[in-house]
């Protein structure tokens, strides 16, 4: 009899969890309507980017040559790391600006946008990380947006439409 029960409690385990995973509100369609898998932009991520960077201006005015700004006037420098990075910046001020990051998982794309916005996706670990759109000339982050590797979701979507089925695959067969 206790053999049964935690069969069944086993059974059901195995299948609400990929039900729950299924009650998620993703921004688009559900993993299992993807062709591959996709960074998906819908965390919330604030608190803990806060955390881990740092501003800090420091003395002098030129920093080793790096990546130019489209004006010609800006550049930065990055550093990554794990678990400390920095971007370090040349706005044509007295100071240099030194963007520290800690508890870093790796700093992945740090490029210009125009001539003065540069974007940074540090990640935090192996799923998550934060959009960054810092202003140059204001000295300040304009704008943070989570980021979730839904790698993981896609492949489990996947597995688990053999079992419960999944919208976009019936449809595919029907």
């Amino acid at each position: 009899m206790v053999g049964q029960v935690l069969l069944f409690c086993l059974l059901i385990s195995s299948t609400s969890m990929p039900a729950m995973a299924a009650q998620r509100d993703w921004p688009g369609a559900q993993p299992d309507c993807w062709q591959e898998e996709r960074i998906v932009h819908s965390a919330d991520f604030n608190e803990l980017w806060q955390a881990n960077t740092t501003f800090k201006k420091l003395p002098g005015e030129k920093l080793k040559l790096g990546v130019y700004s489209s004006n010609k006037a800006y550049y930065f420098v990055a550093e990554d790391g794990r678990p400390k990075g920095a971007v370090t910046i040349f706005a044509e001020k007295d100071h240099l600006m030194r963007i520290e990051f800690s508890e870093l998982f790796g700093l992945a794309e740090v490029k210009w946008i125009n001539e003065k916005l540069l974007f940074m996706r540090p990640w935090w670990g192996r799923i998550a990380a934060t959009d960054l759109i810092y202003d140059v000339e204001a000295e300040k982050v304009i704008h943070s947006e989570g980021v979730m590797d839904a790698y993981l979701a896609f492949q489990q979507y996947r597995e688990s439409c053999s079992l419960l089925g999944c919208e976009c695959i019936k449809k595919k067969t029907e």
